[in-house]
């Protein structure tokens, strides 16, 4: 990866607050990080492998996708706008052929298919296939209908999971020609009140990061069924509340260290911290301890040896050294958080990180048409 990151920022005032009022695209280098392409509260980014091009979906009412041309030199441009169908949405999977766009929309629940061209536009104006769901849970405060924050694929690609926090379900999408899909049920039903949020897959283990209830739980994954069953929870952290009445887990992300097995890192807002979780050669995880990370800490994204934290309420970005977070001892008080040196950059709410891959320099002359 190169050490350029895009950052996807909320309105200042966060999250819910009225567009259009001064946040987008932000570009961070190891010299600045600075407001680059204005944009609705672009809250996921992913970016094309190949292509200098940018996927950003807007957490607003009518959803869209903008599709970002960043071959201009500190200059991006919006080649292409889709209207997704859907309410607020939280999320983008790009299919490992670059073909096809998954958005999830958390406040209507749908998940919508975008298929995309060789030159990684969209092929339509709007969304190919858009996926509804029903169902509720019993927190009625944020279970109230279905609500899908975030997209995957299952382990062996052949289907996509979605994490609907309302229906405390992992929906399953059968993947077929052109990265079109067809619904195909549930794959996991999980606690009642548990809120799945995010996940990661190392194997046939899926890690998901439950908002609600804050547990860390490991399902296995069975190709034979394409079902998976909870075979472990644990609390996402015993650090303390610091910001909140409520801890609010955020994003699940696997790390190799080069030397040991991969690690699990967990960030939990309200006790603003990452967790770090040892896997067993098995895929089991066990707590190590949580490091602080800000306020409330949203996403966070590796970019060569860095560790970039965005702390959407301390509106800054926190750059650690990857190494430093990999050696942190096991706590040695239960609650304990640890302190890691870090630099800072300012940025309003930022939501997503998104790492500029190497082979999609940026260049003087757009490669769009």
């Amino acid at each position: 990866m190169t050490d350029t990151l895009w950052w996807g920022t909320y309105p200042e005032d966060g999250l819910g607050a009225p567009t259009g009022t001064g946040e987008g695209l932000w570009r961070q280098t190891t010299a600045d990080a600075h407001l680059a392409l204005e944009l609705p509260a672009p809250s996921f980014v992913v970016a094309h492998p190949s292509l200098p091009v940018l996927y950003a979906i807007c957490e607003t009412g009518d959803t869209a996708v903008q599709v970002i041309d960043i071959s201009a030199v500190d200059a991006p441009t919006v080649a292409a706008t889709v209207a997704t169908g859907g309410d607020s949405g939280c999320h983008l999977l790009l299919a490992a052929d670059a073909r096809t766009l998954y958005a999830s929309h958390y406040m209507s629940g749908e998940l919508a298919v975008i298929r995309l061209g060789e030159d990684g536009l969209p092929l339509s104006d709007g969304p190919d296939q858009v996926f509804a769901h029903e169902g509720s849970g019993p927190r009625e405060d944020r279970q109230e209908g279905p609500h899908a924050h975030f997209a995957g694929y299952a382990p062996g690609g052949r289907h996509v999971l979605v994490c609907d926090l309302g229906t405390d379900q992992l929906r399953r999408y059968a993947v077929g020609e052109h990265g079109l899909l067809e619904a195909d049920g549930i794959a996991a039903a999980l606690p009642a009140g548990s809120g799945p949020r995010h996940f990661a897959v190392r194997g046939d283990r899926i890690y998901v990061a439950c908002e609600l209830d804050h547990q860390l739980r490991t399902l296995r994954w069975d190709a034979a069924s394409a079902t998976a069953e909870v075979i472990d929870e644990q609390a996402s952290t015993t650090a303390p509340l610091r910001s909140s009445d409520v801890a609010f887990e955020s994003h699940v992300l696997l790390v190799d260290d080069g030397v040991q097995e991969q690690l699990l890192l967990v960030g939990v807002r309200g006790a603003d911290v990452i967790a770090i979780f040892d896997l067993s050669p098995e895929g089991d995880p066990r707590y190590r301890t949580s490091f602080d990370a800000g306020s409330w800490p949203r996403h966070f994204a590796i970019a060569q040896d860095r560790l970039h934290v965005g702390a959407e309420k301390g509106h800054e970005v926190r750059t650690y050294a990857l190494a430093d977070v990999l050696a942190l001892p096991a706590e040695t008080e239960v609650g304990g958080i640890a302190q890691v040196p870090y630099a800072s950059a300012a940025l309003p709410s930022p939501a997503c990180a998104c790492p500029q891959p190497d082979h999609a320099p940026v260049m003087e002359r757009s490669g769009l048409g």
